[in-house]
């Protein structure tokens, strides 16, 4: 039963999921209703894949149709919505299915699926992946425990892009106030919308959740510092160094290279001297090396 899917090696800093919502951030009202005019099939396992698990493309497409539809927020209407309706696209994909034995005995099959939905045509699309496990019941095809684990994960896909959709709309100081929500997906949420709104205003509240006990907020509150490049932000970032080590360090380097600043200038020298990790090191180098050349006023 179990297939290969496609590896996900995208950088820690890419998993920013964009929210290119349409409207000013300063007066969006109440949430306006997505309506999915379509879904189509993307990506994941190639077709033979598909067709060795007994998938096919109307039945990716079947259920994430059915999940946008349960999703507050979402519509999937029958026919065009009227006119001034806010109008969605949907992709989905199967990244991976596989086999495996349930801890306590017996057969169960795991489906990861990437749900994308884009609010316009031009518009770049907000992607979640979920994962979903079913049990193999006595005597069933494996095929239809896994269509309900299929079901599952785009069901939870679509639920946190319903909220990440309600989170976008929502003016800068209730996003803020949602950093410190005691929910880590509302946290990630909250990261994910500031980021794309480049707000100083929000550096403050960022930098606290550098802090946080949920690595998937931390990197994404990382994200976001990068984007804004605030000078507020090289000190608490290079304290983050300190606590981290390998390629998120490396990451780290490049991203107070580029806020730049007499502080992140002065750290990256003391670096590219005498770390002791050769890339760390390199990668401080290099960063010095673009900094100067663009000259090392913050934010240049």
């Amino acid at each position: 039963m179990a297939a290969g899917g496609v590896a996900l090696r995208r950088p820690w800093l890419r998993r920013l999921a964009v929210l290119a919502l349409a409207g000013s951030a300063a007066c969006r009202q109440a949430p306006r209703a997505c309506y999915v005019t379509g879904v189509s099939v993307t990506e994941g396992l190639d077709p033979a894949a598909l067709r060795s698990l007994g998938i096919d493309r109307d039945d990716l497409r079947h259920a994430a149709s059915a999940a946008l539809g349960r999703a507050a927020g979402f519509r999937v209407p029958p026919a065009e919505p009227g006119k001034g309706a806010r109008l969605c696209r949907a992709t989905v994909a199967l990244v991976d299915a596989r086999a495996s034995s349930r801890p306590g005995g017996g057969p169960e099959v795991e489906a990861l699926v990437g749900l994308d939905v884009a609010p316009g045509e031009d518009a770049e699309g907000v992607r979640e992946l979920a994962r979903y496990a079913e049990p193999v019941r006595a005597g069933e095809d494996p095929r239809a425990a896994l269509l309900r684990a299929i079901e599952g994960a785009v069901g939870r896909a679509a639920d946190v892009l319903a909220l990440a959709f309600a989170e976008g709309d929502k003016p800068e100081a209730e996003v803020v106030r949602d950093l410190g929500s005691s929910d880590p997906r509302m946290r990630d949420l909250a990261v994910r919308v500031l980021a794309e709104r480049r707000s100083p205003a929000a550096v403050p509240a960022l930098l606290t959740r550098l802090s946080d006990a949920d690595p998937e907020v931390v990197e994404r509150a990382v994200g976001a510092l990068a984007q804004i490049r605030d000078p507020r932000a090289v000190g608490p970032l290079i304290d983050l160094t300190h606590r981290r080590e390998g390629p998120f360090v490396t990451q780290l380097v490049f991203i107070i290279g580029d806020i730049g600043g007499p502080e992140a200038e002065a750290y990256l020298e003391t670096l590219a001297a005498g770390h002791p990790e050769p890339t760390v090191k390199q990668a401080a180098r290099d960063a010095l090396a673009t900094l100067r050349r663009r000259g090392s006023a913050p934010g240049r």
